[in-house]
């Protein structure tokens, strides 16, 4: 899959470690505990790429799309790249203009995570010391990967040495079918609000989705609203949806018959329709809309906004996430 003479980065090598059943098979590197390659069963027993794939991890840190990445401390934005917790402010390192995107310059898609294998699991480990992109506390993180039929769930735990603050998500891009962008590909958010924003920070408002292109409580095409004026600041979707439950999302594709289903114990899901997609994937540069993400997350910006819910991990407290993709093939999708 990966050539070998591109095997070290920053002067450690990049290894890859596969999960996989008779339903899926997930490729996983040490280097932002990244989904690599995720295939599922076909039903005439061939095997289907579901997510998009460069050809070595350091392509998708060029391109800079996360892409497949666990994301820390944070996902999303922190508007300034600052905030306050326990009455001292905190100053962040700035990727996004003056916010702070995915945890800063150097975020957790870009460390090198130690591994350990075990129970038909793959279980990664990474420490972020004190000070780490301006975040207070020690921060002790597992991210563990783990199948269950055609199931995907990671499950993050996270401890400090102080309090701080800790939202994570992980970050795949899908492309269920074999058209050049997501646009037919169908997308149900089972989400009855969004949160509207001002320059990419949501401003505080939690809005209903009724009546505007951000209305997928019903399946319809990514592509069907997509040009609608108010997308036109982001070029497409790059939106945060208030969840209702743990069902976050289900996308599928008619021609190639992929159903996915993502579940999640997080308030917030950020639909990216990969409106600025780029990077080289060993056979061609990656377009726009090529991949699609859907981030289960707390809301961009919450540690500033008193109306959301804020992601405080408390000195010595271990608390954990979890994100759940479950997928299904048919040879003609019934939907």
């Amino acid at each position: 899959m990966k050539e070998e003479f591109e095997k070290v980065y920053n002067g450690r090598n990049i290894e890859f470690f596969t999960i996989g059943n008779e339903n899926i098979e997930v490729v996983i590197s040490n280097l932002g505990a990244a989904i690599e390659q995720l295939r599922v069963k076909m039903p005439d027993g061939s095997w289907r790429d579901i997510c998009l794939i460069y050809r070595w991890p350091t392509d998708r840190l060029a391109g800079t799309t996360y892409s497949g990445a666990v994301i820390g401390r944070v996902a999303n934005r922190i508007a300034g790249g600052s905030f306050t917790l326990g009455g001292r402010t905190y100053a962040l390192t700035k990727n996004d203009g003056n916010n702070t995107l995915h945890g800063g310059t150097e975020g957790f898609d870009r460390r090198f995570f130690d591994v350990v294998e075990g129970d038909g699991r793959l279980a990664l480990t990474l420490t972020s010391k004190d000070g780490d992109q301006g975040f207070p506390g020690e921060l002790n993180l597992r991210a563990e990967y783990s199948l269950q039929g055609a199931s995907l769930t990671v499950r993050f735990f996270a401890k400090s040495s102080a309090d701080t603050v800790w939202a994570p998500t992980l970050h795949p891009y899908f492309r269920l079918g074999d058209e050049d962008t997501v646009d037919q590909t169908y997308l149900q958010i089972y989400a009855d609000a969004y949160t509207p924003m001002n320059g990419q920070i949501p401003t505080g408002e939690i809005r209903p989705v009724d009546g505007t292109p951000f209305d997928f409580r019903t399946p319809k095409r990514i592509g069907q609203d997509i040009a609608d004026a108010a997308l036109a600041e982001t070029n497409g979707y790059d939106h945060n949806f208030v969840l209702n439950g743990s069902h976050a999302a289900t996308a599928y594709n008619k021609s190639s018959g992929v159903t996915l289903d993502v579940y999640t114990d997080m308030p917030g899901l950020h639909f990216y329709s990969g409106n600025f997609l780029s990077g080289f994937t060993g056979t061609h540069d990656l377009r726009p809309r090529e991949g699609f993400a859907l981030e289960p997350q707390f809301f961009p910006n919450a540690v500033n906004t008193p109306a959301f819910a804020r992601p405080i991990l408390p000195k010595g407290v271990i608390l954990s996430h979890f994100i759940r993709y479950e997928f299904a093939a048919a040879a003609k999708n019934p939907r």
